[in-house]
């Protein structure tokens, strides 16, 4: 028995609140995705508009049944936490309304502040990272992590790629 967790990212893993905050970004004309001024600038939007965290995160969907199988890895008694980037305190407080209120989700929940990576507020220390950011994964691992990256659309999970949640179920 191994007393490491398993980390799961929240955007892009467990609901698709990822993609529809570049949506939002992108029709208040912020179109470039790489440019992290503009994000600064939509992340300052956002906190003059806490609503925006709402539309994002309380109306995303879940992606590939992660909610129900985080749920039966929680009835399971695996451990496994979420840790999940923030921009705001807006964004934090509405994570933790919609993980606990919405979704009855229970395990625990590390918040990533702006400027601070993942791997500097959890030590790697050879656990296991699932993340849908190529980045994340990379850095995790280079500091002694285990990672993989998830990506819905693929058929089947490889070596490095996850389509789903599901394989924690049966380790």
């Amino acid at each position: 028995m191994t007393t490491d967790y398993t980390f799961i990212d929240f955007d892009g893993v467990i609901l698709d609140s990822e993609e529809r905050m570049l949506e939002r970004k992108y029709n208040l004309g912020l179109h470039d995705h790489k440019n992290e001024n503009e994000f600064d600038t939509y992340f300052e939007y956002t906190n003059s508009h806490p609503k925006e965290w709402e539309y994002i995160i309380k109306e995303a969907k879940p992606i590939n049944n992660s909610v129900e199988i985080i749920k039966e890895l929680e009835n399971l008694k695996k451990k496994i936490a979420i840790l999940t980037k923030i921009h705001t305190l807006q964004e934090m407080k509405v994570k933790t309304e919609v993980l606990r209120e919405n979704l009855k989700i229970l395990c625990p929940v590390i918040f990533v502040p702006p400027g601070v990576k993942k791997h500097q507020v959890i030590v790697p220390n050879h656990q296991l990272l699932i993340d849908d950011s190529k980045k994340n994964i990379t850095k995790w691992i280079e500091n002694g992590g285990r990672g993989l990256i998830f990506d819905p659309t693929i058929e089947s999970d490889t070596n490095k790629k996850v389509r789903s949640l599901e394989f924690l179920i049966k380790r």
